[in-house]
């Protein structure tokens, strides 16, 4: 509104209207919109949407900060080792029961695999005797003579597949850090592409059972964090599939690099 001196009004700014005729109020948001900066006299505003994304992003980076001091502390009252491996199989010939008996001309090849393991030591053993998860498999074949077709050979594809529990004994040296061990755990005897006279082959047959290993072997540190290693294994499982079974016992070659946290 205007007045001139003697205090009539000669000028007043006309209300504005919403589209129903009414005089339009100031919007109230509660939770919906945030002020930020005044651009050319007017506030720029964000709606809720956007503003969302920004506050789960800082959330998550604040998490990420607590899990780090959290793993930190962890670091700080046990030994945590990862490793990734080959590994090379020497299976013995013996132990294969097939066609009603056991051939004397038995042959299991050798085989190569790979494997993955996690081992945590306690501070609470002074980080000398630790918990090992383990996971491997390795490929082989089986041949002998059949007793049922006179002159043929029989043969089958073996698969080898273990996750084992060890129990590990360590001597932590700056250099080399040697170690001993015992576990056991779920064995699995793949058979494919069988070929054996007078069996009903199948082109895949499993069987799970239980084995057990004894392993020894030694790290090599190239720093704090990093380490070769090899590592020697006797393990021992047996399979029963359809009309065939084998008292598996293998030697095994180890060579790998893994990371300590």
């Amino acid at each position: 509104m205007v007045h001139d001196r003697q205090g009539q009004l000669i000028f007043q700014r006309p209300q504005s209207k919403g589209p129903l005729g009414r005089k339009s109020q100031r919007p109230f948001y509660f939770g919906r919109r945030c002020w930020t900066k005044a651009v050319r006299g007017r506030l720029e505003i964000w709606p809720l949407p956007l503003v969302l994304p920004v506050f789960l992003s800082l959330s998550l980076a604040f998490m990420m900060v607590f899990m780090q001091a959290g793993l930190v502390s962890a670091a700080e009252t046990e030994d945590v080792a990862f490793g990734l491996y080959t590994l090379g199989a020497f299976p013995s010939d013996q132990g294969l029961f097939a066609q009603g008996g056991n051939p004397s001309d038995t042959r299991i090849a050798n085989g190569v695999g790979a494997g993955i393991k996690v081992a945590v030591f306690p501070h609470y053993f002074n980080k000398l005797i630790g918990i090992e998860l383990e996971s491997s498999g390795h490929g082989s074949e089986i041949t002998f003579s059949s007793s049922t077709s006179a002159g043929s050979l029989a043969s089958t594809n073996l698969w080898v597949f273990n996750s084992m529990v060890n129990l590990i004994l360590r001597y932590p040296g700056k250099e080399l850090v040697p170690y001993i061990g015992v576990g056991g755990g779920l064995s699995d005897g793949m058979l494919t592409h069988a070929n054996i006279p007078g069996r009903s082959d199948q082109d895949f047959e499993g069987a799970w059972t239980f084995g057990y290993q004894f392993l020894g072997g030694v790290q090599g540190n190239l720093t704090e964090k990093m380490y070769l290693f090899s590592e020697y294994k006797y393990f021992s499982a047996n399979y029963h599939w359809t009309q065939l079974a084998l008292d598996f016992r293998s030697q095994y070659v180890l060579f790998g690099i893994g990371l300590r946290f």
